[in-house]
């Protein structure tokens, strides 16, 4: 198994595919895993290439995607929409971190939709492919014989481990 191992992309989707063809990731035709160590999105202007290269290498059972902070971002920032009214969005921390954007390029919202329409906004973030079917696969870390992946913690709760695929889960009681 090779690990190609990515950390902080932050929607700069061709960077990332520059990156990942200089180190021959996708000539490599053995078993492969690309391990995004957290923040896929915010920042960069690529969301949607993005989200589509990360979910056809999901679907390929090629990714790893380790919940990172921004990750937590987006899902606060859906969770806490109604809550802005009028434009105090523009001015809050989801704005500087790029959220925002990632919400507005994911969801093809505009400010004034974010403004007047939040509860059909929130709807349509939660049903893009992002937070539909690549929010769900993140885990909080992946342990290899030799390596610990985390984007920046290791949780401290009760874990149970996927023997096949090497990665770990929450229990669920």
């Amino acid at each position: 198994m090779r690990y190609y191992v990515v950390a902080d992309v932050h929607g700069f989707y061709s960077e990332l595919v520059e990156a990942l063809t200089e180190k021959g990731f996708f000539a490599d035709t053995g078993e492969k895993r690309l391990v995004v160590l957290g923040d896929l999105f915010d920042r960069g202007h690529e969301a949607e290439a993005l989200q589509d290269f990360a979910l056809k290498t999901a679907q390929k059972g090629e990714l790893i995607y380790i919940r990172g902070n921004h990750e937590d971002l987006m899902t606060e920032l859906v969770d806490t929409l109604d809550l802005y009214g009028g434009s105090d969005i523009r001015y809050s921390h989801h704005m500087t971190n790029g959220t925002l954007g990632t919400l507005r390029q994911l969801a093809r919202v505009n400010i004034a939709q974010l403004d007047y329409e939040p509860e059909r906004v929130r709807m349509r973030m939660m049903n893009t492919p992002y937070f539909k079917r690549l929010l769900p696969i993140t885990v909080d870390y992946l342990e290899t014989d030799n390596y610990v992946f985390v984007h920046g913690w290791i949780p401290c709760k009760e874990i149970k481990v996927n023997a096949q695929d090497r990665f770990y889960t929450p229990i669920n009681d």
